[in-house]
């Protein structure tokens, strides 16, 4: 085989190569293209799925926001309505009952749901449905503060302290003999009020 011969040999092969790989790349490229499309049209199905279930959550969470609105609801009534009736706390007879005591401010609506009020004492009683241990913390510290901001004509009484609710967990219980905050249960028509170690703040 002459040098010419070799080289025209070498240069045919090459260009059978060269087309080969460009046919392998048409192909490749067809079959990327496609599974491209399919991953697309499955991640628009995707989509469309997680769309679904963020409207179904939404859905779901707007019916259990108005359930535990009617439970907090019913709630504050039914403690309001007892002590309405019986204006006692810790062992101290109150004359008046205010009943969500409120006061505007910037940031919104400052309410308290009970106010017991006899001259020198106040009790100031809040009615929740979920109670988490920091809110005995909220209800002694930023509560009061507030309470004592907004209502100034009461700056020489004793505050008592209680949060009432239907149910009470471990943790919250501790946290509230801790700085001596009275618990009110429901029992039956009536309640239970536990004010051991209850304390006066000043």
């Amino acid at each position: 085989m002459t040098d010419e011969e070799f080289k025209s040999a070498i240069a045919n092969s090459l260009d059978r190569l060269s087309a080969s790989l460009d046919a392998t790349d048409i192909r490749l490229s067809a079959k990327l293209e496609s599974l491209f499309a399919r991953f697309d049209a499955e991640d628009i199905k995707l989509s469309a799925k997680i769309a679904d279930l963020v409207e179904e959550n939404k859905k779901l969470a707007k019916q259990i926001g108005g359930i535990n609105d009617n439970i907090g609801y019913h709630a504050e009534q039914f403690f309001q309505n007892v002590f309405t009736e019986k204006k006692i706390f810790g062992g101290i007879k109150y004359d008046d009952i205010i009943l969500n005591m409120a006061h505007k401010e910037k940031t919104g609506k400052v309410e308290f749901d009970i106010v017991l009020e006899n001259g020198s004492s106040l009790a100031l009683i809040e009615v929740k449905n979920r109670i988490h241990p920091d809110f005995v913390q909220q209800l002694v510290g930023e509560r009061v503060s507030k309470f004592r901001k907004y209502f100034p004509e009461y700056k020489d009484y004793d505050v008592y302290l209680g949060i009432a609710g239907f149910s009470f967990d471990k943790a919250v219980l501790e946290e509230a003999q801790k700085y001596g905050v009275g618990i009110i249960r429901q029992v039956g028509d009536g309640i239970e009020v536990d004010t051991t170690g209850l304390r006066a703040y000043r």
